[in-house]
């Protein structure tokens, strides 16, 4: 007979699983011969299919920079791709295969998937109102886009057109210039309802951290297919570096554990991540809860003791911490999770709380947090916590 002890199941709920890293799908460097064909290629990695073209073959065509004119922000690899005759689109098939955790009935964009997907573009003939994108389409809706990246049309400038779902006018960054080469990263957090879409231009890192150049919500968004396509008046583009990738970035410090967290009204587990360094001296940390509900307020604690109190004064959670528990609770700190689902909270190291007073953290020591937040069951007002996270500070 097999005993299953209260120590035993106390151990299997913290054990600790690492954070969640970035994980590249398919990449896409046009290492072919210039000049030349795109159709029928099938370089780089993590595709389903080749190229394929949706009107004649002889319009999608590889470029290089000894072709007027040049694409002025290239890859160091291979060559890169434009246009012949506007209108006219490369197709091509993720493998989502190996990532059946980013699949809803088949098609990209599970709630609580992170994608990210990059790339860079150039408008080089401008001739008056036009687009220029990376697209994504549903492949049983050919005639429907789903999402368009890059330059929305007759804005000449960066941004997102969320035209299949909302019907709403572009979002784009002011100021900025298509015809300026550009690599643009995006990240889509795909939540219960609508999505979350930020934009970076020209970032320092592959998987960016910082404040985006543009930060906006879309409709539900699934997705099997991406298209290459631009056009408006004889306009073409050049394309380049394409990356599609999942996950958190991973210069995300500390190890996870007490999870996944008790499901919330969202129907997913609010989970903590913690961002910066692990360096005292350097007092770099952003602490980041998400997948709460929406406009839920709450706010993190932190202890250098983990533990376990299942649904502690009537929540419907479960506290991953014990001893002396702190709150970060100062003026700004108690925080709205907004539309997004997500509290951001920077911490000072320097200025630690705990329930004696306030403390700096040294290095050689090691500090747990989660996050509090309102919660309702069945229209019941009660709260709920993330997971834990546990940071061995330097």
């Amino acid at each position: 007979m097999k005993l299953f002890s209260p120590a035993l199941a106390v151990a299997m709920l913290t054990a600790a699983h690492a954070s969640a890293q970035i994980t590249v799908i398919s990449t896409e460097q046009f290492d072919y011969t210039s000049p030349g064909l795109l159709i029928n290629t099938s370089g780089g990695t993590g595709w389903a299919d080749s190229w394929n073209i949706n009107g004649p073959g002889n319009e999608i065509v590889m470029f290089d920079p000894t072709i007027n004119p040049p694409m002025t922000c290239p890859d160091s690899v291979g060559n890169y791709c434009g246009q012949a005759q506007e209108f006219v689109a490369a197709i091509r098939t993720p493998d989502t295969g190996p990532h059946p955790d980013i699949l809803d009935n088949g098609m990209i964009g599970a709630d609580g998937s992170i994608i990210w997907v990059s790339f860079r573009t150039q408008q080089y003939q401008v001739f008056g109102d036009s687009f220029g994108a990376l697209q994504f389409f549903d492949s049983t809706n050919t005639t429907q886009e789903q999402l368009l990246l890059g330059s929305p049309w007759a804005t000449n400038e960066w941004g997102i057109d969320d035209d299949a779902g909302t019907g709403l006018p572009p979002v784009s960054v002011p100021g900025t210039n298509s015809a300026n080469c550009a690599r643009l990263v995006f990240r889509i957090d795909h939540m219960p309802g609508d999505e979350r879409v930020r934009m970076w231009i020209d970032p320092a890192l592959d998987f960016p951290t910082s404040v985006a150049d543009l930060d906006t919500m879309i409709s539900d968004l699934r997705w099997d297919q991406i298209r290459l396509n631009s056009g408006g008046s004889g306009t073409h583009y050049f394309w380049d570096d394409i990356v599609l990738a999942k996950g958190e970035p991973t210069n995300s410090i500390g190890t996870n554990y007490c999870g996944p967290a008790n499901v919330n009204s969202t129907g997913m587990s609010g989970r903590i991540t913690a961002e910066g360094s692990p360096v005292v001296s350097a007092n770099d940390v952003t602490l980041i809860s998400s997948q709460l509900p929406q406009f839920s307020f709450g706010f993190s604690i932190i202890s250098s003791s983990t533990g376990f109190v299942m649904n502690p004064a009537g929540s419907a959670g479960n506290l991953c911490l014990s001893g002396a528990i702190g709150r970060y609770v100062a003026p700004g700190q108690i925080m709205n999770s907004g539309v997004a689902g997500q509290i951001t909270l920077p911490i000072n190291l320097n200025q630690t709380p705990q329930p004696t007073g306030i403390i700096a953290i040294q290095a050689g020591q090691t500090w747990s947090f989660q996050t509090w937040f309102r919660d309702s069951v069945s229209g019941t007002p009660t709260s709920n916590f993330t997971d834990g996270i546990t940071v061995n500070f330097l």
